[in-house]
């Protein structure tokens, strides 16, 4: 009888076995489709970045037309009152104009977007904003340093006689410089939130680097061993590039423009793998 018992009543087996759960963090969470989809975000964001840089502003957006002329003033007096530079028959006035027109554009944004994410400390902290929206709005934001000073290159070069129907083009080279501008506070801004020396440094990296490019001067002046170290500028190729599409009969340096456009494309990668890996830890680190 116990046998039997023991035959009719077996014991049954668990119908749901335990599982273990692994949580693993993500490496990455940035995708190319996050631009379309938090473009909402980024325009906000960039208004906010234009109030707030000319707001209790005494002069406001005059500001865009006193900066570039005053450093027109004194490129005047250093390169062309005391150096005598030789600009190959250009008004000189109309030369520097649209190498500060790329400067501008760069400087600014170099400016609001390496502390983008720094400024923006409680939102990047308590709120799922996307990061990526902040350095992206700065850059954004900085396209009037741009639009005034190339509008008074085109005029100047217009007045002056030298515009080239090559101007059309000039919408690809702001392009150009949104792309590699945008990379570099890409990455700057990334590592800023863990190393805040880079916001203490880059004031005096941007007042060195108004003589690392040849916005005063051109490439012809200066001997083959400083020409080949301003080539590795990224920024020299696109000023070559914008003043042969602005300016008649100006004979642009090739080698520049290319190391330029294999740097952009290079800084693009590299920001975009940077910023996306640091992106996720930036709440805890900032």
């Amino acid at each position: 009888m116990q046998e039997r018992a023991t035959l009719e009543s077996p014991v049954a087996a668990p119908l749901v076995w335990p599982a273990e759960r692994v949580i693993r963090p993500t490496k990455r969470r940035l995708r190319l489709r996050d631009f379309v989809a938090n473009a909402p975000v980024t325009r906000v964001l960039t208004a906010r970045d234009l109030k707030v840089k000319y707001k209790q502003s005494l002069f406001g957006p005059l500001w865009l037309v006193f900066q570039p002329l005053a450093l027109l003033a004194g490129f005047l007096v250093a390169f062309q009152g005391l150096a005598g530079v030789d600009t190959g028959g250009l008004p000189y006035v109309v030369f520097a104009l649209v190498g500060l027109s790329v400067w501008s554009f760069f400087q600014a944004a170099m400016t609001i977007g390496t502390a983008s994410l720094i400024s923006s400390a409680n939102l990047v902290r308590y709120t799922p904003c996307p990061r990526l929206a902040f350095p992206l709005a700065a850059v954004i934001a900085s396209l009037p340093a741009f639009g005034v000073t190339a509008t008074g290159a085109v005029v100047a070069t217009t007045v002056t006689g030298h515009i080239t129907i090559k101007v059309l083009l000039l919408p690809l080279v702001l392009i150009w410089l949104v792309l590699l501008t945008l990379a570099v506070v890409a990455i700057l801004s990334s590592l800023a939130v863990r190393y805040r020396d880079i916001n203490s440094a880059l004031p005096f990296l941007l007042q060195v680097g108004v003589f690392l490019a040849p916005i005063g001067y051109p490439l012809a002046e200066v001997s083959s061993t400083a020409r080949a170290l301003l080539g590795l500028n990224p920024l020299t190729g696109v000023m070559e590039g914008a003043r042969w599409m602005v300016l008649s009969g100006y004979q642009p340096d090739i080698e520049p423009i290319v190391i330029s456009l294999a740097a952009t494309a290079l800084l693009v990668v590299a920001g975009w793998r940077l910023f996306s890996r640091r992106e996720t830890t930036m709440a805890d680190e900032i």
